[in-house]
């Protein structure tokens, strides 16, 4: 989900199957390993794979605006829990 098209159809496939109405709630982490690497490892909002263009797509989009997320990033060196929604709500709107 690192560009705003593959955004785009995981939404659209979610509404096909699952019907958008029934999401009721986004886990937001961003990642270290590669798509399909069956690997959780979370990164901070931004700085892994999906990068920060994919969530400039998912805070933007107009299906999941008012859903409310919930972050699960790590807290180290490289920012905390301030820095990352600092980070995802300059995505907002942009």
């Amino acid at each position: 989900m690192s560009k705003e098209e593959s955004v785009e159809n995981t939404i659209s496939s979610f509404d096909k199957i699952v019907g958008i109405e029934n999401l009721k709630l986004l886990h937001l982490n961003d990642s270290q390993g590669e798509l399909n690497s069956k690997k959780d490892r979370h990164e901070h909002i931004g700085l892994g794979k999906i990068g920060p263009m994919g969530f400039k797509a998912i805070v933007n989009h107009e299906h999941l605006k008012k859903i409310p997320m919930i972050m699960e990033t790590p807290v180290n060196e490289k920012r905390g829990d301030k820095e990352n929604i600092i980070f995802l709500k300059g995505m907002i709107g942009i």
